[in-house]
């Protein structure tokens, strides 16, 4: 089995909603900020779980991310309206 170009093992990685960094940032810094919580609260077990889905978004989302193929909002209704005429 092959993988795609910009699919990860859980399917593709990149999405529209994704595209903003600040948004990929937010998703490492909540994961990583679970993983915390679980190490204080000494639940090693959920922590290296948790640790390591931060890990692995870290990797996907800041590292790996090419952005998603969908168009801008704007350029797609500046399409529309090209055809329209």
């Amino acid at each position: 089995m092959t993988q795609k170009e910009g699919e990860t093992v859980l399917g593709p990685a990149e999405h529209p909603w994704l595209d903003p960094l600040w948004r990929r940032v937010a998703l490492v810094v909540f994961c990583g900020g679970w993983t915390i919580v679980e190490f204080a609260a000494g639940n090693t077990g959920w922590a290296s779980i948790v640790g390591a889905i931060t890990a692995y978004a870290a990797w996907c989302y800041l590292y790996a991310y090419k952005g998603s193929e969908a168009p801008p909002p704007e350029a797609a209704t500046k399409a529309k309206e090209d055809e329209a005429q």
